[in-house]
């Protein structure tokens, strides 16, 4: 009967825990979600305007971009692929819409 009795507070103890660590929120910072609207805004619009260079500086050096052909690693190598596809016709390059 006394072990029934544990296990019944056991179970108990553990009921009232779990809601508390539910009720936990991690809300991310208003600062930083800003700094990645900011820089995906940027590389939108410098993929809209098909300015390769400024497309490519959003990448750190050692980036790797990844199309539908595979990864492109480097920064110069997203430079390059961005000015091949600017040669292509308007209606295959990439747009992108940041609303």
């Amino acid at each position: 009967m006394k072990i029934r009795s544990v296990v019944a507070l056991v179970g108990l103890a553990i009921s009232f825990a779990v809601p508390s660590f539910a009720q936990e929120t991690n809300t991310p910072d208003p600062q930083l979600r800003q700094q990645l609207i900011a820089a995906i805004q940027k590389h939108a619009d410098a993929m809209n305007s098909n300015d390769a260079a400024a497309a490519a500086a959003c990448f750190t050096e050692d980036g790797v971009y990844v199309t539908d052909r595979g990864p492109i690693n480097g920064r110069e190598a997203i430079e390059k692929w961005y000015a091949d596809t600017k040669t292509q016709s308007k209606s295959d390059q990439p747009q992108m819409n940041t609303d």
